[in-house]
């Protein structure tokens, strides 16, 4: 075990894993995603290699603007959380759960009232058309667990391609 290993263990290294399986019925490495569109959906699996508590789960759709000065600026355009305040009609989790080392979860997600056209202008661009064509742009989903006991929560995330 090397010494980052060590030290990810000895601060309460999670154990955990997030990967994204669909987007939009879509392979999330390939995902496209209309502008006018508000609702965006998705699929994905929590691993545990360790047996380990998972509080909730934190959905994200994101725009991301690199700047010339090389600042990155993220903006949360819509989120959608699973935890012990949530009750899914027909959801199998209860929260929190315990996982097992070795064990998965399968979850998905439902971000509503997403306004990339209002993002972008908050941004600084003039247009939607502008900001999303802007190579200075991306556009995110961001999945994250939030594990009991541990300061680094696992996450996974996809760039969604805008289609204007």
């Amino acid at each position: 075990m090397g010494f980052f290993d060590k030290a990810k263990n000895f601060f309460g290294g999670h154990g955990l894993k997030v990967e994204i399986t669909r987007l939009e019925r879509q392979d999330p490495a390939s995902v496209t995603f209309p502008i006018g569109d508000s609702v965006f959906k998705g699929n994905y699996r929590v691993i545990a290699d360790k047996d380990c508590v998972v509080l909730s789960h934190l959905h994200e759709f994101l725009v991301r603007r690199k700047h010339p000065d090389g600042r990155v600026e993220d903006l949360v355009l819509g989120s959608d959380r699973h935890d012990e305040n949530t009750d899914i009609i027909g959801g199998t989790i209860k929260w929190p759960y315990d996982l097992k080392g070795g064990a998965a979860v399968d979850d998905s997600f439902l971000i509503m009232d997403i306004d990339i056209p209002a993002g972008l202008t908050k941004l600084g661009f003039a247009s939607a058309d502008e900001g999303a064509s802007s190579p200075q742009v991306s556009f995110h989903l961001r999945v994250s667990a939030d594990v009991k006991g541990s300061p680094f929560d696992p996450s996974a995330e996809s760039t969604v391609r805008v289609l204007t």
